[in-house]
């Protein structure tokens, strides 16, 4: 019978901690590898944006990255933010594209567990999977060393990813390009997504007032 951790146990825990750059680090503080995130915010405000920047610094800095885009998939759009920040500098295979009979939770479950699925599983969106409590917890119990990013609408807030907020160490609020954060590695730094496009929703707002 396994027994319970006492207290020498817990304090001779090793973790494998990320390297990234400091406006990274200032952002999301020490970051361990098996990392919960959660981003959320209203549609057009740089959610999307923000995913892909993290998923590149993830890819160069930390490893292979597998990025399910539910919502836009095989798309120009998705094309245009992937040479908008120039996500081909990545060497090598360290980033991967869904495709889209991944879009639903089983599939993708069952491809994420082969072999080179990546260290990082991104979902964006949460709200076009339908993804559910039961099985994010199906994921985060499946991989235990590796990092979960999840992107859901705000507008409102689905049931599934209110409970999910709770489980994420890092919990990212999106608004006019700039990302307001909570995580429990410390950092806390708010984050600029498009300074150009946060600043004219700054003005805007200013003139609407």
């Amino acid at each position: 019978m396994a027994k319970n951790y006492g207290k020498s146990d817990i304090m001779n825990w090793k973790f494998d901690e990320l390297e990234m750059p400091q406006e990274w680090a200032d952002h999301l503080g020490t970051v361990c590898e098996n990392f919960r995130m959660l981003i959320e915010g209203p549609s057009g405000h740089g959610k999307t944006e923000y995913v892909m920047k993290l998923a590149k610094m993830l890819a160069t800095h930390y490893g292979k990255v597998n990025f399910n885009s539910t919502e836009q998939g095989k798309s120009s759009t998705f094309q245009i933010a992937y040479k908008r920040n120039k996500m081909y500098e990545i060497k090598g295979s360290k980033f991967m594209l869904a495709e889209k009979s991944q879009k639903v939770f089983e599939p993708y479950f069952k491809k994420v567990q082969k072999p080179n699925s990546g260290r990082v599983l991104i979902i964006d969106s949460l709200d076009y999977m339908k993804l559910t409590f039961d099985q994010f917890k199906q994921l985060h119990e499946r991989f235990p060393h590796k990092a979960i990013i999840i992107t859901c609408w705000n507008d409102p807030m689905d049931t599934h990813a209110k409970k999910i907020k709770y489980c994420c160490d890092i919990k990212v609020s999106v608004k006019d390009f700039k990302a307001a954060i909570r995580s429990r590695f410390g950092g806390n730094k708010p984050f600029i997504i498009w300074d150009q496009r946060s600043r004219m929703s700054t003005q805007l707002q200013m003139s609407l007032s």
